[in-house]
């Protein structure tokens, strides 16, 4: 049977390679180090204006079919061959090169000559004054106000050429939705904490692909930057999302680029001899490996969780601050417990009280109904419980937890959070 639920998992890996910053074009500031690892340190990077926002309505073509650029080219790197620029925008200071040794994306600006891996932001703006969130959300919020954005034009001879972080302003009403959904998962954290593993703030969008890969979030680990598609999927995703990228986040600060290696706390709660796949991104075509019943063995929540230690452990994450009852095994009991005792040192505020907090608010939370569509039935649509693995042919009407059983505690933030 081939089934195809609403929307692909929503894990993502970090962008471009951030372990170099360069400032100038000039002969003695210009060679590249492409042989690093595509990850690198957390460094501040801050919004970058780049003109005025396009007017409401101009029609150009989609975010992953940008059109024609300007070129120029540039003697670049040890060989001192030149390189081919493209204009990012029409109206901008920024270009962009794909680096000859690998393919790797390259900025320069063109008026202070500044290079970086780094991709420039879109332009961008605080959160409409109708969306119904706290003051803490629309302080940690940006919306995207270009008609679209890119990290380099599409390579008509190479379709499979890096584009880079893509997509478009968001629709006023999913943005109101999905802003006002995903504030209280974000009311959970210490505003400590966030800072702590280096966000600098969530980015809303839609459309969001990444190197034309179809994507829901998108956490660009070299920025801080959290991309979130405001589009049409189940808040159960929604949050789980969420949670999984901002893991993604935490691993980051706690291991640099070395996040993807070796774990050697992690992978004793594994089956023994077992290895892990090529990443979440080889994945993404199986629709089923987020599903619960997708677990090959105990020590996985799901299929995907195999793909690589760093989608296991985000998976376990997002399972801690979604629907800890799913955690019932040994290995992923144990799994849990290590990712609190890391995060414990990281802010002791998140301590047993806090997780109970997070357990409060997760009881508020009991729809786990989701589209799926058959491909032996014409992709009809029929609905599938997340949490059971149940189906039924139309959606069932869902009672609300008594209040009196879900009675919310204060949340109460510290300032300041030890590192």
């Amino acid at each position: 049977m081939i089934c195809r639920l609403l929307t692909a998992c929503c894990p993502s890996a970090p962008v471009e390679d951030h372990s170099t910053q360069m400032e100038t074009v000039s002969p003695a500031k210009s060679s590249l180090d492409s042989s690093r690892a595509e990850t690198s340190a957390c460094t501040p990077h801050s919004s970058r204006a780049v003109g005025s926002a396009r007017a409401a309505g101009s029609k150009e073509p989609r975010a992953d079919e940008p059109p024609e650029a300007e070129v120029m080219y540039l003697p670049y790197g040890k060989g001192r061959h030149p390189n081919k620029f493209q204009r990012v925008r029409p109206d901008g200071p920024w270009w962009v090169s794909r680096a000859t040794e690998n393919g790797k994306l390259f900025w320069m600006h063109k008026e202070t000559g500044e290079m970086t891996w780094l991709q420039p932001l879109p332009r961008h703006a605080p959160l409409p004054p109708d969306v119904r969130v706290g003051a803490s959300m629309r302080e940690w919020t940006q919306v995207v106000t270009d008609s679209r954005f890119f990290g380099a034009p599409a390579d008509k001879t190479n379709p499979s050429a890096r584009t880079g972080i893509c997509g478009r302003a968001p629709d006023a009403a999913p943005l109101r939705v999905t802003a006002e959904q995903l504030a209280l998962e974000h009311s959970l954290y210490p505003p400590a904490f966030l800072k702590t593993i280096g966000l600098k703030f969530y980015l809303m969008c839609e459309d969001l692909n990444y190197n034309g890969q179809r994507r829901r979030d998108v956490p660009d680990l070299g920025t801080g930057i959290l991309y979130i598609d405001v589009g049409d999927r189940s808040v159960r995703r929604k949050r789980h999302s969420f949670h999984h990228e901002l893991w993604h986040m935490v691993d980051y600060h706690l291991l640099g680029s070395a996040f993807e290696g070796p774990d050697f706390e992690w992978a004793r709660f594994n089956p023994r001899g077992f290895q892990y796949g090529r990443g979440g991104k080889h994945m993404r075509t199986d629709t089923m490996s987020s599903q619960l019943s997708s677990s090959p063995s105990p020590e996985f929540l799901n299929r995907y969780s195999t793909s690589s230690i760093t989608e296991d452990r985000a998976e376990v994450w997002a399972a801690l601050m979604c629907y800890q009852q799913i955690l019932t095994s040994q290995a992923t009991l144990s799994k849990a417990a290590l990712l609190k005792a890391r995060v414990a040192e990281l802010c002791p505020e998140m301590d047993e009280s806090w997780w109970a907090r997070v357990r409060e608010e997760q009881l508020k939370h009991d729809d786990f109904w989701e589209p799926q569509y058959l491909e032996e039935e014409g992709w009809r649509q029929s609905w599938i419980n997340w949490l059971t693995g149940e189906t039924r042919e139309t959606k069932p009407m869902i009672e609300s937890v008594p209040s009196a059983k879900v009675a919310a505690t204060p949340n109460p933030r510290a300032d300041e959070c030890e590192a």
